[in-house]
């Protein structure tokens, strides 16, 4: 595997030319151009954080029930 560094801008214009390439080439060039594109988006996009520190809600107690003549 190799690894290559981009800029955001040059990662834009790469989805740019693969666009290009499948306006004039069409569905020859398309399922290609997908699994590139996907590849190229998903480095693009900013790395996802999952917060695994738990949280509890709030306690809160039961409402009172009104007095009634039962």
């Amino acid at each position: 595997m190799k690894t290559i560094d981009f800029s955001d801008e040059e990662l834009n214009a790469l989805i740019q030319l693969i666009d290009i390439a499948v306006k004039a080439q069409g569905l020859g060039v398309a399922q290609a151009a997908v699994i590139l594109a996907d590849k190229v988006r998903a480095a693009a996009a900013p790395p996802t954080t999952v917060d695994d520190s738990p949280q509890f809600a709030d306690s809160i107690e039961a409402p009172e029930e009104p007095e009634g003549d039962e």
